[in-house]
């Protein structure tokens, strides 16, 4: 019984040396790079602290005429700050409804109702890199990593 131990180790080793492949072959069949997952988690991760920094409160973002333009107006910074990097971005474009309605669903919403939302935590789940991704994880990684991608100006 002493082994023991040492046996559901070496079971957890095999199982995650297995999901680092798994992983690596999934990246390389979507030509997924770390560098620009890293990129598309800083762009997003800046658009949701300026959207939270400027958020006015319920009464000003009841309509969603207001949400759009307070999304509008954070999403161009944005796309103005990378660009001062030398990272460019279209400012228009499928990507931008995408995280319009993002942002309506999971974060306008949820403050309407009081309620705290967990953007960040979402972002950190889909991004980083030690987090053990599920099917359905890497699934939504590989679509908005696509979309971003897109979205450079090459």
């Amino acid at each position: 019984m002493v082994g023991m131990g040492n046996k559901e180790g070496y079971l957890e080793f095999i199982f995650s040396e297995n999901y680092k492949n798994q992983l690596d072959v999934w990246y390389r069949a979507y030509n997924i790079s770390r560098e620009k997952i890293e990129l598309f988690q800083d762009f997003l991760i800046s658009l949701y602290e300026l959207v939270d920094e400027t958020y006015l409160g319920p009464d000003v973002f009841e309509s969603i005429e207001n949400q759009r333009g307070h999304f509008s107006w954070c999403w161009d910074k944005v796309i103005n700050n990378f660009a001062k990097e030398k990272i460019y971005f279209k400012e228009v474009g499928t990507h931008k409804e995408y995280f319009f309605n993002f942002f309506i669903n999971a974060y306008y919403i949820i403050k309407l109702e009081g309620e705290t939302t967990r953007i960040p935590q979402y972002f950190d789940k889909i991004f980083n890199f030690e987090h053990k991704k599920s099917r359905t994880e890497l699934d939504m990684l590989t679509e908005v990593y696509k979309m971003l991608d897109s979205s450079l100006k090459k």
